[in-house]
């Protein structure tokens, strides 16, 4: 007998402390089916991120994004604000901006010429005097642009979501706003992103992303090349962080409410960090405890469905666009302090472009094992991931690490390597598909009676 897909998605994560088992479905990676329904609920449903503030720095920048299907542009008005709207022209529909980011005080659609301000506003109809227009046209903010449902920013990261019934974006955040402080509280001027970007698509479902970013376990063995290039460049003088200790490092792992999960090491040799010439500074202005942590350890986090803040061989924020349930669009970005120097700012660039660029040693490795699970997953042989690694030293809520940084996570490991952080992280997708199939249920029913 066929399962239904509620019965899919309520069956598919198994956390079972009694007998051992934890683990995941891996249909929910290859299913299209599921992969609409996510879409819907997850990206769309949901915050996600969208960008930085830096990204739309000066009046009448633009900037192009999306919420998973819908395409979605920032702009900086007159008025310094910033707006967002559903990338479509209010006519028939064409996307409005068609470069990723820009400056220009009219978006004009391509397609007939309609013009609209940076507020979204509708300036003119091309040839509207001689249009023939009913008198309801352009009333009231008619023909405006549409504004997404919610919008909303923490620390200069902007967050959207086409659903005007989501929680509050710090609510959302949740814990993680502890992580983001300690990025953000490293530039006393505030974070920019720096120019440039890498833009690829692996062949593997959204989800092998948003686990792999903070997945500790993989790093000895499929960033081998990595780590000892880098302690061939060490003798040489070479300023890079130590991957080779990544294993032997204090470490841990954080599961958060609404899916966000956390990474994190005590780095071996900080003082190759571009942040360790703050240090001093930075106890000054946050104190001596919240100093050492930022400057002592790594942190990759996930904010789900769709970014990583990462703070460890380098800086970066990644982005995770869905394409469709077998390949996915990752968009690459260096952040940095504003006004740090030319000399740190090389060193950071460099280890960025070492491990995270698509040319780097780190990337590519990861892609490949991406396309080998997909490719392994389409088989109905073998139905389950096993998610178990660390399961007797998982722990119910803060551990010291964590209640040293007043941070109170569902879940904390003492291993980078361990694996609880997955299980929380599906149980959170399983909850919000299935808050979102009832819904679509109780919809249909209540239509049927009218």
């Amino acid at each position: 007998m066929t399962m239904s897909i509620r019965d899919r998605v309520a069956t598919a994560v198994v956390d079972d402390p009694v007998g051992g088992a934890f683990r995941c479905r891996r249909d929910i990676f290859t299913d299209p089916d599921i992969f609409d329904l996510e879409m819907k609920h997850i990206f769309e449903g949901n915050w996600v991120y969208l960008a930085h503030e830096s990204q739309v720095a000066g009046k009448n920048d633009y900037f192009t994004t999306s919420i998973g299907r819908v395409p979605v542009i920032l702009t900086r008005g007159k008025d310094g604000a910033i707006n967002a709207f559903v990338n479509a022209c209010s006519h028939r529909g064409a996307q409005l901006c068609r470069r990723r980011r820009g400056n220009q005080p009219l978006l004009v659609c391509p397609f007939h010429g309609w013009s609209f301000r940076t507020d979204g506003s509708l300036l003119k109809a091309k040839d509207a005097a001689t249009g023939a227009y009913p008198g309801s046209f352009d009333r009231d903010g008619s023909h405006d642009l549409t504004r997404i449902a919610r919008f909303a920013e923490y620390r200069g990261f902007l967050f959207g979501s086409m659903n005007p019934d989501v929680a509050p974006l710090e609510d959302y955040l949740g814990e993680t706003r502890v992580i983001i402080d300690q990025i953000v509280d490293q530039a006393p001027e505030g974070l920019e992103i720096l120019s440039g970007n890498s833009t690829y698509v692996f062949d593997g479902n959204w989800k092998l992303q948003m686990e792999n970013g903070c997945d500790g376990y993989h790093v000895s063995s499929v960033h081998a090349n990595y780590a000892s290039t880098m302690a061939r460049r060490a003798e040489g003088g070479t300023r890079a962080v130590d991957a080779n200790g990544w294993s032997k490092a204090v470490s841990g792992v954080y599961g958060f409410e609404n899916g966000h999960i956390l990474l994190w090491t005590r780095v071996l040799n900080p003082e190759v960090r571009p942040v360790w010439a703050q240090r001093k500074a930075l106890e000054e202005r946050l104190g001596a405890d919240r100093a050492e942590i930022i400057v002592s350890q790594s942190r990759n986090l996930a904010l789900y469905p769709n970014v990583f803040l990462m703070d460890q061989f380098s800086t970066q924020i990644r982005v995770v666009r869905p394409i469709d349930v077998h390949r996915t669009e990752v968009t690459i970005y260096c952040f940095a302090p504003k006004g740090e120097s030319a000399e740190l700012r090389a060193t950071r660039i460099r280890q960025y472009e070492d491990f995270f660029n698509v040319s780097g040693m780190g990337t590519p490795d990861d892609l490949e094992e991406f396309r080998s699970c997909q490719s392994a997953y389409e088989g109905a042989g073998a139905l389950w991931n096993d998610l178990s690694r660390g399961a007797t030293r998982w722990i119910a809520g803060p551990d010291d690490n964590a209640r040293a940084m007043g941070m109170n996570p569902l879940l904390s490991s003492e291993r980078s390597e361990d694996e609880g952080l997955f299980v929380r992280q599906h149980e959170y997708w399983a909850r919000a598909m299935l808050a979102g199939i009832d819904r679509e249920s109780d919809a249909a029913l209540l239509e049927a009676a009218e």
